[in-house]
């Protein structure tokens, strides 16, 4: 696999530096982690408590989002793979595991590494896992997924890019994301759209372990960018459009991923009203449909009512005037 870089978007999380940087720095693979702050304050290179040459600190003048804050990461990489982490989460034992192994030589070459990862939340519950919806397709996946990272035949990327769209829970070469301008999108809410589907569309060689390599925390108040509900939610169509475009243009990605999409549409979609202001809703509601509209074109709804009926009437149900 060669040298590892780690971007770190963060906006004033000094704690969460001060904690995950030296987990990182213990890790051999680890040559380049790339700090990029989001216009923190005071600066995360001087609340930050670690002072290392492997660490590239980048800041931004203005606040621009998460998206932005890892796109100026990945133009700094310097290494052959990429990972993308949060400022809050953690690296869990797995991850040094997993980076052995991809370090093997009989290791295939790869577009991007999947792995598993823990929900904070799931944690308080008891269950140390992902969510109950991705857990659900991990192990409608499980009968091709083992620790040590494998090859995946398509069938199974068709399935496991219906997991929730993180940046975190994939190791990249860092080439293939370059090569064919894989990025996050540059909005406040939704930024990592993108850069998960995008990859699983342009990826030939995707390998995938079971290895449960991070801890995701989520705390569930009104200050995090998840929980917003006012207009910024109308940028997710930025992230969208360009998931209907590289579907137009493929007619094999399309035969492959054009029922998960469509179903991430959906479901996406319906949250998104859940959690909007209620004098947002019926604006949003005309702009979905609107999109709906123009990315399920006639051919691509055929192949999706032949082999997800449901989902087919959902959209048509949708498109009359009904709930995501």
């Amino acid at each position: 696999m060669g040298a590892l870089s780690v971007v770190i978007p963060v906006w004033n999380d000094a704690r969460g530096l001060q904690r995950l940087l030296p987990q990182l720095l213990a890790l051999p693979q680890v040559a380049q982690i790339v700090v990029s702050d989001d216009a923190s304050k005071p600066p995360a290179r001087e609340t930050g408590g670690i002072s290392d040459p492997r660490i590239l600190w980048l800041e931004s003048p203005a606040q621009k989002g998460a998206g932005a804050a890892r796109n100026s990461g990945l133009a700094q990489v310097s290494s052959p793979h990429v990972l993308f982490f949060d400022s809050d989460d953690l690296p869990l034992p797995g991850l040094a595991a997993l980076l052995e192994d991809l370090d093997r030589p009989e290791t295939p070459d790869f577009d991007f590494c999947l792995f598993s990862h823990v929900d904070s939340r799931m944690r308080a519950r008891g269950i140390p896992g992902p969510l109950e919806s991705d857990a659900k397709h991990w192990q409608l996946a499980r009968a091709n997924l083992g620790f040590r990272p494998a090859p995946i035949p398509p069938e199974t990327a068709a399935r496991l890019c219906r997991i929730s769209a993180y940046p975190w829970n994939k190791i990249y070469r860092t080439g293939f994301l370059l090569e064919n301008g894989i990025r996050c999108t540059e909005i406040m809410v939704h930024n990592d759209v993108e850069l998960h589907w995008q990859s699983f569309y342009r990826a030939r060689n995707i390998l995938v372990s079971t290895q449960t390599c991070a801890e995701h925390f989520v705390a569930e108040d009104g200050a995090r960018l998840t929980n917003r509900s006012g207009a910024e939610r109308f940028e997710v169509f930025r992230a969208l459009e360009p998931l209907a475009a590289a579907l137009r243009e493929d007619r094999q990605r399309a035969d492959r991923f054009a029922e998960p999409t469509a179903d991430f549409y959906m479901q996406l979609l319906r949250w998104i009203d859940t959690v909007l202001e209620p004098g947002l809703r019926g604006p949003f509601a005309w702009k979905a449909r609107a999109f709906v509209q123009a990315a399920i074109t006639p051919p691509l709804f055929t192949l999706i009512a032949q082999r997800n009926p449901g989902l087919a009437a959902r959209i048509n149900h949708f498109l009359s005037g009904g709930p995501a």
